[in-house]
């Protein structure tokens, strides 16, 4: 899903087909588009660092037992486990600005979770699948009341979105009748 979808369906979900248009026509952008777009950024990073962490692996060369964050593609929040090139665990320290490993190893596997990155209208979500663009759309509807201090329609929207994500993580179990006991 691109970013333009989700930010063009939170404006209909608002009833503004003139900022829907705007954002299809690709004139000028106007300042709500601008705001639309900065809340969409503040949703994708909420869902990624609260509640569906975005993951990925990379492989690394240590330096001097060390791996700086800057190594890697996206901005690490998490790391989740790194193992050597037999797929053994690797025990290993978090520092401030790199990732410190007490024995020395040729090559390792970093498991993270990471921060999207900042979107523009024509750039693709870094989420697909159980998190739709209905669901941003909520939350970026939420955002933009927030910001244009319409209290109540914004809490409205927020209870929308965190439904939205509760039922993504709702996991159903089979259901089944109980027996009947006959006295």
């Amino acid at each position: 899903m691109t970013v333009k979808e989700v930010v063009k369906l939170a404006a209909e979900n608002l009833g503004r087909q003139d900022l829907s248009q705007m954002i299809d026509a690709q004139e000028e952008v106007s300042e709500e588009v601008v705001s639309l777009l900065r809340c969409f950024n503040l949703v994708e990073n909420e869902v990624a660092l609260d509640y569906f962490p975005l993951k990925k692996e990379e492989t690394f060369s240590p330096v001097s037992n060390r791996v700086p964050y800057t190594a890697f593609v996206s901005a690490p929040v998490d790391i989740l486990g790194v193992r050597d090139g037999s797929g053994n665990d690797v025990a290993f320290e978090i520092g401030s600005s790199q990732l410190f490993f007490p024995k020395k190893h040729e090559r390792v596997t970093v498991k993270y979770a990471y921060a999207p990155a900042q979107k523009k209208l024509e750039d693709e979500s870094d989420f697909s699948g159980k998190i739709s663009a209905r669901l941003l759309s909520f939350g970026v509807a939420g955002e933009f009341c927030l910001t244009a201090s319409r209290f109540s329609e914004a809490a409205t929207w927020e209870r929308r979105f965190l439904d939205a994500l509760k039922a993504v993580n709702l996991i159903r179990r089979k259901l089944s009748m109980r027996s009947r006991r006959w006295i």
